[in-house]
């Protein structure tokens, strides 16, 4: 039947050629562009140091840019992917029975990663670290495990995550800096607060903040163990939860203490809006059964959250999370990219921290991201 325009529309060979033809040259970009981002990690690679196992504070891997690297470059390779189909759907559209097409691109598109269930991933704890022995002589905790630190007097939980008054930064908006004060304010406590994921569950909350394709990333990621290039692989890592059975939290409040901050950057010629934060989170934790072992663990999230158009197409003002994670009192071979707690009868760490003794309560003092540093007052 015509169209309207007195022509006739392609028949299903002519869809099934274009849709070909389009797929080639897709294809052929995508490798193109692979290539290069591919070029340019090993660029970024080779000026940039690898931090060794542990690096951070004891655990975590504060101060790696090469790992903040690769995440921007997954992001620009995922949005070229998005660009291209963007392209490609739009040209269908515009030969006719582009709908037919596009519905059939959408149902051969695998979904993300199912990540409803407890991760249990990397070694499990140590009977040292989850049954210590009770002495009966020894006593539990204080009424105030944060008496005598600075933590004492910080805020309680979510209320020490402030959001400044947003002014305009560069080609953004107040309202825009407002909106991206808000998401990161949500994500910091998703990150560094919610009670499932602190204790060893499925960190669904943080998920499902994060865009679609760095979501799927770190999902996919939440089962790895081991080092590479010095880096714990895990990307449970991208948030404070401890390892399965090995704490429990004294009480009911964690203190937060720090800072956030906007300003206008730019990646590719596109204007990026960049929240910086510095945050320390202190959460008094004592092994299953054995309270006279009581600790604190000082954690530290420091970083970016970058505000962009990430998927492709639209416009969308979407956050990027490139924050890292480190925490005093956690013990260095720990390589699962959950926290384990140093406690006093745990079996001897196998790596022993190094370096400048750093200082978990200070803003100022960031670990230097290439070793296993000893901290103090904890």
């Amino acid at each position: 039947m015509p169209d309207g325009t007195g022509t006739q529309p392609p028949g299903e060979d002519d869809l099934d050629r274009m849709l070909r033809e389009l797929s080639e040259r897709m294809a052929s970009e995508a490798k193109r562009r692979a290539k290069a981002d591919k070029k340019q990690a090993r660029k970024q690679a080779r000026t940039q140091p690898a931090p060794s196992a542990g690096a951070g504070w004891r655990g975590g891997y504060s101060g790696d840019e090469a790992a903040d690297e690769q995440r921007r470059q997954d992001r620009r390779t995922r949005r070229h992917r998005a660009l291209g189909t963007s392209v490609t759907v739009a040209i269908l559209v515009l030969a006719g029975g582009g709908v037919a097409v596009y519905q059939h691109l959408s149902q051969t598109t695998a979904g993300g990663p199912n990540d409803a269930q407890v991760v249990t991933n990397g070694p499990k704890p140590t009977s040292s670290e989850t049954a210590a022995p009770i002495a009966p002589s020894l006593s539990g905790p204080p009424a105030d495990p944060f008496a005598g630190t600075p933590a004492q007097a910080w805020a309680d939980g979510a209320a020490g995550i402030v959001v400044p008054k947003a002014t305009a930064a560069g080609p953004f908006s107040a309202s825009q800096v407002a909106l991206a004060y808000q998401t990161v304010r949500k994500l910091l406590i998703a990150q560094n607060l919610d009670h499932t994921t602190l204790l060893g569950g499925s960190p669904t909350a943080f998920a499902n903040l994060l865009v679609p394709s760095q979501r799927s990333q770190f999902v996919a990621g939440l089962d790895k163990t081991g080092l590479k290039s010095g880096r714990v692989q895990s990307t449970r890592a991208w948030l404070a939860s401890f390892a399965p059975g090995t704490a429990a939290l004294i009480g009911g409040v964690i203190k937060v203490h720090g800072t956030m901050s906007a300003r206008a950057s730019t990646e590719d010629g596109n204007p990026v809006l960049d929240i910086d934060v510095n945050y320390r989170i202190v959460y008094p934790v004592e092994p299953p059964r054995a309270p006279q072992d009581w600790m604190r663990i000082v954690g530290q999230d420091i970083g970016s959250i970058e505000f962009g158009n990430w998927q492709g197409g639209g416009g969308a003002f979407e956050p990027w999370v490139l924050t890292n994670l480190a925490e005093a009192g956690n013990r260095c071979d720990a390589s699962d990219g959950f926290i384990h707690p140093d406690y006093p009868t745990s079996t001897p760490d196998k790596i022993q921290p190094s370096g400048p003794t750093v200082n978990p309560y200070d803003l100022k003092d960031v670990p230097t991201g290439k070793s296993c540093q000893p901290t103090s007052g904890t």
